[in-house]
C-alpha cells in the first residue's frame, strides 16, 4: 500500500469521527431561558412599583395574665396553728381572720403585765404624795415612774404579737388551696396560703425597642386567651423603664375590667396592641426581599438595570412587609427571578404587578 492511500484512508476515519462527534456536542449547549432575550443578556422579570400608602398600625405579642393584686399568707411569728376560718378557693373578705395562731402563752403574759401595771400605779400614786411633801427624793420618783412606763411599754407590744396571732385578708379576693392543717407548727418561711384579687386583670407583655416611640400609656389592647373565642380588651397603664438585656424588648403592662372566672393568672395571652395609624407607609411584596448575611435588601430597576439597596424591615403582614428606610415612592422593584440576576445587570420588565 502506498503512502497516499494510507493518509487517504486516515482522513476518512477522522472524517467520519468529527460526523459523529460534532453533533453530540452541538446537542450538549445550554438552551436559552424563557426569561432571558437571546444574545442581548437581558434577564425578564416583574416589577412592583411603590405606592404610599396608610397602614393600620398594630403589634401582636404573646403576654402572660396576672392577678390584680396576688400575696403568699405567711405568719410573721413561729406558732402552732389553731384555727382555720375560710373556704379553700372562694372569696374572703379584707380584714377576715384566716388563721389563728397559739397565743396561750401571750394571752398569759399581758394578764400578768396588766396585775404589774395596777400595782405600779398604786406605788406611784403612794411616791407622788410623799413626793409632794418632801419625804422622797426625786431620783426615786422618778425610778418608780420609769418602772411603770416600762411595764406599759411591754403591755403595747404584747397587744402586737397577739394581733399577729389572727392571720387576716389583706385584700377582698379568692383565696387559694392552704398547705397546712389545724395543729401544725409555722414560721415565718412557710406559705400558708395565698390569696389573688381578680376583679381586674393585668397582663403583661413586650414590644421590639423599634416601636418604643410608637406607642403611650392609655393606648387600647386586645387580647384573647387559648380555649376562650371571646376577645377581651384592657389599657396599658405603665412600663418598664429599661430594655431587657437579652431580647432588647419593653415590657408593658395593660390592665383589664374584663373580670372573668375563665380568665386565670398565669394564662399566656395573644395581645394585640393598638397604634396610631402610619401614613405614607412604605410595603412591599415579601418575594421582593433579598436576604444576606449583613441584612435584607431589594433590587430596584434603574434605567434597564439592577440596583441592589439595603432596607430596613418593619410590620410584616401575609404577604407584604413595611420597609422603614432605603427605598421611596415611585422606585420599581423586582420581584421575580431574584437569584438569576445580580446588581448592574440588565432587565427588561415584563408586567407590573400592584
Amino acid at each position: 500500500m502506498n503512502k497516499y492511500l494510507k493518509v487517504a484512508i486516515v482522513l476518512a476515519v477522522i472524517g467520519a469521527a468529527l460526523y459523529f462527534i460534532i453533533p453530540k456536542i452541538s446537542s450538549k449547549e445550554k438552551p436559552v431561558s424563557q426569561n432571558q432575550n437571546p444574545g442581548d443578556g437581558i434577564t425578564s422579570v416583574d416589577g412592583y412599583i411603590i405606592k404610599p400608602t396608610t397602614l393600620d398600625n398594630e403589634i401582636q405579642a404573646v403576654g402572660t395574665i396576672r392577678a390584680n393584686e396576688e400575696v403568699e399568707i405567711r405568719s410573721e411569728l413561729s406558732r402552732k396553728i389553731t384555727g382555720i376560718y375560710f373556704k379553700e378557693g372562694t372569696v374572703v373578705s379584707k380584714g377576715k381572720t384566716l388563721f389563728k395562731l397559739d397565743d396561750s402563752d401571750l394571752s398569759a403574759n399581758i394578764k400578768k403585765l396588766y396585775l404589774d401595771e395596777n400595782l405600779s400605779m398604786i406605788e406611784e400614786k403612794r411616791q407622788k404624795e410623799l413626793l409632794d411633801k418632801g419625804l422622797l427624793p426625786q431620783s426615786e420618783y422618778d425610778k418608780q415612774s420609769t418602772n411603770l412606763e416600762k411595764i406599759r411599754a411591754d403591755i403595747d407590744a404584747t397587744k402586737i404579737q397577739i394581733s399577729k396571732t389572727n392571720i387576716k385578708a389583706p385584700f377582698t379576693g379568692y383565696a387559694g388551696l392552704r398547705n397546712i392543717s389545724i395543729g401544725s407548727y409555722v414560721t415565718p418561711a412557710n406559705v400558708l396560703t395565698t390569696m389573688q384579687d381578680l376583679s381586674k386583670l393585668k397582663i403583661d407583655f413586650s414590644i421590639p425597642e423599634k416601636y418604643i416611640n410608637y406607642f403611650k400609656t392609655g393606648q387600647k389592647i386586645y387580647f384573647k386567651v387559648e380555649g376562650i373565642d371571646e376577645e377581651y380588651d384592657g389599657e396599658v397603664y405603665a412600663f418598664e423603664p429599661k430594655l431587657e438585656n437579652g431580647t432588647k424588648t419593653l415590657v408593658l403592662r395593660a390592665i383589664s375590667s374584663r373580670a372573668n372566672t375563665k380568665l386565670l393568672p398565669g394564662s399566656f395571652a395573644k395581645v394585640r396592641l393598638l397604634l396610631k395609624e402610619i401614613e405614607d407607609a412604605i410595603l412591599v411584596p415579601t418575594e421582593a426581599i433579598v436576604p444576606g448575611l449583613k441584612g435584607q435588601s431589594v433590587y430596584v430597576c434603574k434605567n434597564g438595570k439592577v440596583k441592589s439597596v439595603d432596607v430596613e424591615l418593619g410590620k410584616r403582614l401575609e404577604e407584604k412587609v413595611q420597609i422603614l428606610g432605603g427605598i421611596q415612592a415611585g422606585d420599581t422593584l423586582i420581584t421575580t427571578n431574584i437569584l438569576r440576576i445580580k446588581p448592574d445587570a440588565k432587565v427588561k420588565i415584563a408586567k407590573i404587578n400592584e
